[in-house]
């Protein structure tokens, strides 16, 4: 596992966008087997955002998800990541 020392304060880059599809992937059959959707909006600075939809939309474990996705990013990526939910409107 990577230690704190190991990630860097750097922005996410287009060369980065394959390993956050591919943790999006391996993150989808679950949150699809409770009903749920998970999809890319945006990466750019230090920030990754995801739309939550069908049952996480309004899911008291869609804070968990998130978190999840951001350790994962975290630890693929050595990178300080936020994720952050899509406002929808």
């Amino acid at each position: 596992m990577m230690s704190h020392a190991e990630i860097r304060a750097e922005a996410i880059t287009a060369a980065d966008q394959p390993a956050i599809e591919s943790i999006l992937a391996t993150l989808r059959p679950g949150v699809e087997a409770d009903g749920g959707t998970l999809e890319l909006v945006s990466a750019s600075g230090d920030t990754v955002i995801v739309r939550l939809g069908g049952q996480c939309r309004g899911c008291l474990q869609a804070g968990e998800t998130l978190g999840l996705l951001r350790r994962r990013l975290m630890h693929a990526l050595g990178k300080a990541v936020r994720v952050l939910p899509a406002l929808d409107h």
